[in-house]
């Protein structure tokens, strides 16, 4: 063992040239053909290159000043070579310069504003003196460029000058004029500093420090979902879902803002990864696509008889709570406490009349009985049509009433329960489930019930309860659920149903899966309170990436104030739209993954694109939309 240790440090040193010949062929093929310098710029190939030595600092240097030039959104490159300096020679020099300064503040007839900035370069002379002084700052030789990177001169040139302005007011920027070869060198990692006469300065260990950008302005993981590009550097972002404390997701947009594009693009994107994808669908936006790729569109319609049981149980486990307990007793325990739920969607009254609910409980329990099922009951062997349903309930409510006086009680929610068994809701309520899950991309599409609100809300509830239900029967299956317009969950009369989402948050994630609610009106999406217990905000604050597109003022100062997220008046800028101006901005806004945030823009892929929107595809392409 001591020999193995003593043969690696006798090992001789790679030297350059060794390095290059043992990479030989790898750099021959990624070396371009031709090397052209010219007297303010070099050819590499078919690239233009241009290397600018920082050759003056201002004095009032501030911490990450250099985040403008790290972002712009162009091949451009910030090289620094850094050595330690003897503080000796400075300490001497800033003795003489105190002594100086101090005088000059004696001298007669000093103008106000040469006695200020005379006072100022005093006051840093003497910290920094004091600082090398006791040890507690070194002193260090700054060398700094700037090498810019373009497909053609005019690029070149044009890049060359917004790098310029940026940094106009903090530095001054030179062209080594007949010396780009020698720059380019310079810039690459072979430690070689060949222009460093045109460049030079000192720096102490904490102005060294505002050279490196410290602010976190990339989201970008090995693998992942691709959620757009950032709109500072123009790199893409990803993210990896895996790697994320849950799978939950937030997207706020005012109409227009790119909420639904946005959507689209995460849907196929985390779909073709091997995600069970379920959609709700309130505007009818997403089904048509979902069967172009093969998935399954369930149109929810009065005219169509597509029904979801909402009394049928499907055997899956009882999710567990924060406090590792579980959620329910039994599944029929849960189902009822559902029921409930939903009954006082249909019927608004019935949500602060205990007496009543205790009634339909005692009546749901009987009516599961008459099904035997009890509460010890085992599902998996329960098929559909083993269940009861609307009319099973609707009937024997007819009953008690006849024959036992205090079910009269239950008068209201009979009559409003004629719709759905018998009326104009039959085809959507009455009935055993007809709905086939068995394909891993399906949309629930409820834009047919848009125009009844409160049949809308009964009718996206009981799908995303039984959704809940299908993403917990298996743990190895990754089921992400959509809810589009979630805000038609919210109610403040009745924030039952809200709470449901809230909660469903914070289950699924123990079953590998994730739900991504959407919203355009924040208002209402805020306004399901109970208590202190603002659940549209619970949501919020359960999902670990949020997408902030472009929103009304009104709308994102409800999110500050309700909220616990912060937007600086550079993201507010980029959020706020008026009216007019819906569109312009459309898929730009703030994307937040935990503690990082970035400027985002959302795109599509020209394939997805054609899915999407084949008239935006052949404006866009130039091509036809059909295959």
């Amino acid at each position: 063992m001591f020999g193995l240790f003593n043969r690696k440090k006798t090992e001789p040193e790679k030297t350059l040239e060794s390095m290059i010949d043992d990479n030989r062929g790898f750099l021959d093929i990624i070396a371009p053909d031709s090397i052209e310098e010219q007297f303010d710029y070099i050819r590499l190939g078919g690239n233009y290159a241009r290397t600018l030595c920082v050759s003056y600092f201002t004095n009032d240097v501030q911490a990450n000043f250099l985040q403008n030039l790290h972002n712009i959104p162009h091949n451009v490159s910030i090289v620094h070579h850094i050595e330690p300096s003897a503080s000796d020679d400075m300490i001497k020099s800033l003795n003489r310069a105190v002594i100086e300064y101090r005088s000059r503040l004696n001298e007669p007839g000093l103008r106000p504003m040469d006695e200020i900035r005379i006072k100022n370069d005093l006051s840093d002379a003497e910290i920094l003196l004091d600082n090398l002084t006791s040890g507690r700052a070194e002193m260090f030789n700054e060398h700094m460029y700037v090498h810019i990177q373009a497909s053609s001169k005019k690029e070149l040139d044009e890049v060359t000058q917004i790098v310029k302005a940026h940094v106009s007011k903090t530095m001054k920027l030179l062209i080594p004029h007949y010396r780009m070869l020698p720059a380019f060198q310079t810039i690459l990692p072979l430690r070689q500093n060949l222009v460093s006469d045109l460049t030079y300065r000192n720096f102490d260990t904490e102005s060294l420090s505002s050279l490196f950008p410290f602010d976190e302005c990339e989201i970008f993981s090995e693998k992942g979902i691709i959620k757009g590009k950032n709109l500072k550097t123009n790199s893409i972002i990803i993210v990896d879902h895996d790697e994320l404390l849950n799978r939950n997701e937030v997207v706020i947009a005012t109409s227009g803002g790119g909420k639904s594009t946005y959507l689209f693009g995460d849907m196929i994107r985390r779909w073709m990864q091997g995600t069970t994808i379920r959609v709700i669908c309130p505007k009818g936006e997403f089904g048509d696509k979902a069967k172009q790729l093969g998935g399954e569109w369930v149109k929810v319609s009065p005219l169509n008889g597509n029904i979801i049981n909402p009394f049928e149980i499907m055997h899956s486990l009882i999710p567990i709570d924060d406090n590792g307990e579980q959620a329910a007793s039994s599944l029929l325990h849960q189902k009822i406490s559902r029921l409930k739920t939903m009954f006082t969607l249909i019927y608004k009254d019935l949500k602060n009349k205990q007496v009543e609910l205790s009634l339909l409980e005692k009546l749901l329990v009987e009516l599961y009985a008459d099904y035997g099922i009890h509460w010890e009951t085992d599902f998996s062997s329960v098929s559909s049509t083993g269940f009861p349903c609307m009319e099973d309930l609707y009937r024997k409510i007819e009953h008690k009433m006849e024959t036992d006086e205090q079910f009269k009680l239950l008068n209201g929610l009979y009559q409003v329960l004629y719709p759905y068994v018998e009326g104009s809701y039959a085809k959507c309520f009455n009935g055993h489930t007809n709905v086939d899950l068995s394909n891993d991309f399906i949309v629930f599409d409820i834009s047919d019930l848009r125009d009844e609100s409160d049949l809308q809300q009964v009718a996206m509830f009981n799908i995303l309860t039984f959704m809940q239900d299908d993403a917990l029967r298996d743990k190895t299956t990754i089921t992400q659920i959509y809810v589009d317009e979630a805000h038609v969950l919210a109610d403040p009369r009745n924030p039952l149903a809200m709470k449901f989402l809230s909660n469903m948050y914070k289950l699924i994630r123990s079953f590998q899966g994730g739900v991504t609610s959407a919203t355009q009106q924040v208002g209402d999406f805020l306004s399901a309170v109970e208590g202190t217990r603002n659940y549209g905000e619970a949501v919020i604050l359960n999902s670990i990436s949020k997408l902030y597109l472009p929103m009304l003022r009104e709308e994102l100062n409800s999110i500050m104030e309700k909220t616990s997220e912060n937007f600086s008046e550079e993201e507010q800028r980029l959020l706020i739209v008026n009216e007019e101006e819906k569109g312009k901005s459309a898929g730009r806004g703030v994307y937040v993954v935990g503690s990082k945030k970035v400027n985002i823009y959302v795109e599509l892929t020209p394939e997805e694109l054609r899915i999407w929107d084949k008239k935006w595809y052949e404006r866009k392409f130039g091509k036809r939309g059909e295959q």
